[in-house]
């Protein structure tokens, strides 16, 4: 069955490229992929005459056996395959009108952690740009709760802030302009690798895509919708980070840009968005961790699992506010699954179990139908 909905989903979103919008207006109308084939053609156009512009290749054999095909690949090659609809798509682009229908993902962490910053900026990075983002990053690495750093893996800026994301512990999002058949630049495949290992390559293209000038600047967009800020470290007037702030803009995310002189054309695009207040200046680390208030975000309100001792160890405080983490989103998403409480709390499935065995011993919560959770 989920194959089947993956396959409808994929054949939906090949018919129509770039008009995402077009597309989940579509969807919306019939709940899913599934349920828009599972009616005559005739009869889904009548529902929705939108469909019409498009039914030439909706309907066409082509479009569901490449569909079957691109799923099929993506499968055998250890991809993970993210429908829109599915409770593992990121939540914060799944807030975005134009988020795509489907996302692959090969790596090892989820696209929903608790804090996540995009940092992008020019190919062309001066020692300038490339010393502002390695110290920016070093300082966020000193959060106790870490941001997952995202940027688009191209040269210049995307490539440096994987890399030193990678260098001080932090995970790291690659958002690609090509399909998993293809590394773009050919430079960053030992990169890819390095993420894989420690973050995520996420697309939203077929491997039987071509690489088309296009995609990269789609790509920016998804780039801003997974994230909490933007923070564009360089940029001309022009240029692929801009495109990225103004989505994050458009999506109501903070935008945060690296001041330049006002006469080094390699920061009027940073400089520009400042001055026009769409973008807060950023100086160092610290004026995102501020802007965020992420240095003075309140610490999770603690309960009282039985433990009456105040002089407790402070790993016996850390498994109280991982308890209180969890026994917070069960609350307030009853019928969840533990990947949903791993995604959510950014805490590996293997080391939830004690966690939720103790709320269920002390009454908290509840264990429902196929091992999901509901609190008490």
């Amino acid at each position: 069955m989920r194959q089947d909905l993956l396959i409808y989903t994929a054949a939906v979103a090949n018919s129509f490229p770039g008009r995402i919008s077009k597309l989940r207006e579509i969807i919306d109308i019939f709940g899913d992929a599934e349920k828009l084939f599972s009616l005559p053609p005739a009869e889904a156009m009548e529902v929705c005459p939108l469909i019409r512009t498009f039914a030439d290749r909706l309907y066409s054999a082509e479009a569901l056996r490449t569909a079957e095909q691109e799923i099929m690949w993506a499968e055998s090659h250890g991809i993970d395959i993210l429908c829109h609809t599915d409770r593992r798509y990121p939540s914060r682009l799944k807030e975005c009108p134009d988020a795509p229908l489907i996302l692959y993902r090969k790596g090892s962490i989820p696209l929903s952690g608790k804090r996540i910053v995009a940092i992008v900026g020019t190919r062309g990075a001066t020692q300038y740009g490339k010393r502002y983002c390695d110290s920016i990053i070093e300082k966020l690495s000193e959060l106790k709760i870490k941001p997952v750093v995202v940027s688009g893996l191209a040269l210049g800026i995307d490539t440096y802030a994987h890399t030193f994301a990678l260098r001080y512990g932090l995970k790291t999002i690659a958002v690609m302009g090509t399909g998993f058949n293809t590394v773009y630049p050919a430079a960053n495949e030992n990169l890819a690798g390095q993420i894989l290992d420690k973050g995520a390559l996420v697309s939203e293209f077929s491997h039987l895509m071509p690489s088309l000038p296009q995609n990269f600047v789609r790509r920016n967009r998804i780039i801003a919708g997974l994230s909490d800020c933007i923070l564009l470290v360089e940029s001309r007037i022009k240029g692929g980070g801009l495109i990225t702030a103004d989505f994050g803009l458009h999506y109501n995310r903070s935008v945060f840009a690296v001041p330049g002189r006002i006469d080094d054309n390699s920061f009027k695009g940073c400089n520009a968005l400042i001055e026009n207040n769409a973008a807060s200046i950023a100086t160092g680390g610290e004026s995102i961790i501020k802007g965020m208030n992420w240095d003075m975000m309140p610490r999770q309100p603690e309960l009282d699992f039985g433990s009456e001792d105040e002089d407790a160890e402070s790993d016996a405080q850390d498994k109280s506010d991982i308890k209180s983490l969890i026994y917070k989103y069960i609350d307030n998403h009853p019928d969840c699954d533990i990947s949903q409480i791993s995604e959510w709390t950014g805490t590996p499935t293997q080391n939830l179990a004690m966690p939720l065995l103790e709320l269920e011993m002390s009454g908290r919560i509840r264990v429902v139908s196929g091992n999901r959770y509901c609190s008490k």
